[in-house]
């Protein structure tokens, strides 16, 4: 019995000893910068069976980190969209529903600077609803708006679209999202079963816990050289699947049938929404908007010429805005260096100059409307 004992005690010392020398190695793989010291984004989403991608709820987020860019603490209320303050399905004041990608959703800028904290702070008569999720397409938001915006009874709803809503729904489309749920076959839109058997293993108990959980583990330096080998073996695993493979441009060679998708899917969403709401939809800011055509590549020239002005169109039976242009006018004017309204660490997504931007964009629709 007494061996029994001495072993397990032996065992309990050894293991704490090797916990605290990977902890230390850690702590100077931190400290040199080898590894980032904050979480990866997406502990922050999960996938949802209505929404494709959401959020969980009542949790703030420190340190949230994109290594070399940018750092941010996010929150997600009770009902799991972006914001500090939980919110009632009882009205109390007139409300403003934005509904977005990760534009919108922010998660670069912490609770307070992002863009739905700024609308409510220069709106402080209306009460601000982000609904927005990173990686949705316009199948998702609709599917959000029927489910989740019209239990709040809002009076104006800011749809903000972007390129890749053109494909993010398409099995022509975004191969690195599941929820690419519509093809053209023979002239006809085809929709596709959701895959439930990666939903399944996405929410697993074990993703759960690494997702939902890592936040008591954040202080702690071995856990990020955890997420620093998840993260390198998971892109190993994808440079060897993509070798050999010829890299197909979803803009450009599926752009017929996902025009005819993106038709359908913005006439679902469109008579799914209540004709007493004051509906507008925003086209997103992006970096090489502001570029001259010369530095631009095949993709982004085809999205300048064919791939907004189809979006202009097939949107113009609403308040359609277009900020590119008072945008250009702004960087032209002042001489700002592009990007101005994103990072100049290469992430598109806005910063707090285009998040202030973005959010006195509706501020300005809101009054003059």
């Amino acid at each position: 019995m007494k061996s029994i004992t001495s072993f397990f005690k032996k065992l309990f010392i050894i293991f704490f000893i090797t916990l605290a020398l990977i902890e230390i190695v850690s702590f100077f793989f931190i400290k040199f910068n080898l590894v980032s010291a904050g979480l990866p984004s997406w502990v922050t989403q999960y996938a949802h069976k209505d929404f494709a991608v959401w959020h969980p709820k009542n949790i703030t987020f420190k340190k949230i980190e994109s290594k070399g860019c940018w750092v941010s603490n996010i929150t997600y209320n009770n009902f799991g969209m972006r914001g500090i303050n939980d919110v009632s399905l009882l009205k109390t004041k007139k409300r403003i529903a934005l509904l977005g990608d990760s534009m919108i959703e922010n998660i670069e800028l912490s609770d307070g600077k992002d863009v739905g904290s700024l609308i409510a702070k220069k709106l402080k008569d209306y009460e601000i609803l982000n609904f927005s999720a990173r990686s949705t397409g316009l199948a998702d938001q609709k599917n959000i708006y029927e489910k989740l915006i019209k239990k709040f009874d809002v009076d104006y709803l800011f749809l903000f679209i972007h390129p890749n809503d053109f494909i993010n729904n398409s099995i022509n489309g975004n191969g690195k999202i599941y929820h690419r749920r519509f093809d053209v076959i023979n002239n006809t839109i085809v929709e596709i079963p959701k895959d439930l058997i990666w939903m399944e293993k996405y929410n697993s108990k074990f993703k759960k816990l690494s997702r939902e959980y890592s936040i008591y583990f954040k202080n702690y330096n071995s856990y990020k050289i955890y997420l620093f080998l998840r993260d390198f073996f998971k892109k190993k695993e994808v440079v060897k699947k993509k070798t050999n493979v010829k890299k197909k441009n979803f803009y450009i060679d599926y752009f017929e049938k996902n025009k005819i998708i993106y038709e359908h899917l913005k006439k679902e969403f469109s008579n799914t929404i209540d004709p007493k709401v004051k509906f507008y939809v925003i086209m997103n800011l992006q970096p090489y908007f502001f570029l001259e055509n010369e530095k631009l590549n095949e993709e982004k020239l085809f999205i300048k010429y064919n791939l907004i002005p189809f979006f202009e169109e097939i949107w113009s039976d609403y308040s359609f805005v277009n900020p590119i242009y008072d945008a250009k006018k702004m960087i032209y004017k002042n001489n700002y260096k592009i990007p101005y309204f994103s990072w100049t660490c290469g992430d598109t997504h806005y910063n707090e100059k285009g998040s202030d931007f973005i959010s006195d964009l509706v501020v300005k629709t809101i009054i003059n409307n």
